[in-house]
């Protein structure tokens, strides 16, 4: 049996157009470039374990979820239809979950500073969406595939009949089959001047009204199901016809005066990690400083215990620790964004600990990394000048900026030089004819100057030659170093500046 190629071949335009034009299985297979014996043995013949690795995870509150991820030619095949339904998916407003450039944080925004927000999880999301949902969506729009046709393309989507936790396709093709249940609840909504949203299974409605309509939810007495909150008839309905339930165990009507909850997030000002979130990654962090990296993956897992990773004694060299701390990182990054102080202070302290970290904490390190001089130059002075004076500063123990030596393949010229530039105490700024006629190391002078004034910084002008100098007029009453091949000088001269600081 012939090994399957991992990407279509055709053009993703052109196999968007052909979907509709699917009949039979014949037709599935030559669309999805295989042949039709090989797919056939695949889907109804290949033993389960050879299709799917299934394994459980513990949940957040409580029990675990069962996961069911392709492999072999199963994947292969998901992963070629993948990147056409997310091409014929029109995503609605409300969605927030599986799409590009929307996320938990987008979701949880929408409902920022309202009195009240009610939150709903439907329950089995995934394996509610059976076999013949799944066929049935791909003989209707948008795909409008033969009988034949939808169900071999269900049967590669589906695992024991439902659509598999785990699947590159189970997210995509959730959003098609929750469209009907959106465009209820969007209406629903819009009855009842709400706001509605939803990311996955969880589903949110809010408003700043001052009580929240009773056909949606209200609260009364001690509910033991759903904590004294009652969901309306209305509500209930709308959901089942959609053909899902509801999970009553995650039932929640929050008031603007607690801490309000959406997709995990606080709410109230903005979207916000909680403050355990940042709690424990300070825990994390000190744990590695205090204990070093072994001990305190250790310390990590044993905290865990009763849902320990399946890492052999033998095997424990702090890679699962730096997984763990790094992915909480990146999490904070994506809630609060990359310029957020707290996020900046706690990659900082973890650079500080990892000597090879991570590329978006090596930048987070690079741009909080401050200099004593910064060395503005033409490039054609580099060579005889600029890198002498670097050198000598070098071992006097002075940290100097040079673009050959701090800019990386791949860095942003104008990001990284406009910070150092900003960082250093000094501005040692070449005067030659060749960097008064060029427009960068004039940009630099004018940035530095204005710092200058500010208080902030000071430039040292070296003259190289006789430059003309009429467009740095406001160097005119500085005092200047000639360049005489005096490069130890030079950097003795600014180590004594350090030394008065």
């Amino acid at each position: 049996m012939g090994t399957l190629k991992p990407k279509l071949e055709k053009d993703l335009d052109y196999c968007v157009q052909l979907v509709s034009t699917l009949q039979s299985a014949n037709d599935v297979a030559e669309f999805l470039e295989v042949p039709l014996g090989q797919l056939l043995y695949i889907l109804y013949q290949q033993e389960d374990r050879y299709k799917y690795e299934s394994f459980s995870i513990p949940k957040k509150t409580k029990g675990t979820r069962s996961i069911h991820a392709p492999k072999g030619s199963t994947k292969i095949l998901q992963e070629k239809i993948k990147p056409i339904l997310c091409r014929l998916y029109r995503r609605k407003a409300c969605v927030h979950g599986f799409v590009s450039n929307w996320s938990i944080v987008s979701n949880a925004a929408a409902h920022r500073k309202k009195k009240f927000i009610l939150n709903i999880d439907l329950k089995d999301f995934f394996s509610t969406i059976h076999f013949g949902r799944i066929r049935g969506l791909f003989m209707s729009y948008p795909f409008h595939m033969g009988e034949h046709a939808a169900s071999v393309m269900a049967q590669i989507c589906t695992h024991e009949k439902k659509l598999p936790q785990g699947s590159p396709v189970s997210p995509i093709l959730s959003n098609f089959i929750a469209s009907d249940l959106d465009k209820k609840l969007t209406v629903l909504a819009k009855r009842y001047k709400l706001t509605y949203t939803r990311y996955a299974d969880d589903i949110t409605f809010s408003t700043s009204q001052n009580s929240f309509p009773r056909s949606i939810a209200y609260y009364e007495g001690s509910n033991p199901i759903t904590n004294g909150i009652i969901l309306g008839e209305l509500l209930i309905e709308t959901i089942s016809s959609s053909g899902f339930e509801i999970n009553y165990d995650k039932v929640r009507l929050q008031i603007k005066s607690v801490r309000q909850e959406v997709t995990g997030l606080t709410i109230n000002e903005f979207p916000n990690v909680k403050r355990e979130y940042v709690r424990n990654l300070r825990a994390m962090l000190n744990s590695w400083k205090k204990y070093g990296l072994l001990l305190a993956e250790d310390k990590l897992i044993s905290k865990y215990a009763k849902n320990p990773p399946a890492i052999p004694e033998k095997n424990r060299d702090g890679t699962y620790f730096k997984n763990v701390l790094y992915g909480k990182l990146a999490f904070v990054k994506m809630v609060r964004g990359e310029d957020d102080d707290i996020y900046m202070k706690l990659c900082l302290k973890a650079s500080a600990l990892d000597t090879a970290p991570p590329k978006f904490i090596q930048k987070i390190k690079v741009m909080h990394e401050k200099f004593d001089v910064f060395l503005s130059h033409a490039s054609e002075d580099k060579a005889s000048i600029v890198r002498p004076i670097y050198d000598e500063l070098a071992n006097l123990g002075v940290s100097a900026f040079l673009d050959e030596v701090n800019l990386e393949w791949g860095d942003s010229l104008t990001e990284k030089i406009n910070h150092a530039l900003g960082q250093s105490k000094y501005v040692l700024a070449v005067l030659s004819q060749n960097s008064v006629d060029k427009k960068w190391p004039a940009k630099e002078i004018n940035a530095a100057l204005a710092r200058e004034l500010a208080g902030k910084q000071k430039i040292l002008p070296l003259l190289v030659g006789d430059p003309d100098l009429s467009s740095l007029s406001l160097l005119e009453d500085k005092l200047y170093l000639g360049w005489e091949d005096n490069a130890k000088e030079i950097a003795e001269k600014i180590y004594g500046l350090l030394q008065k600081i």
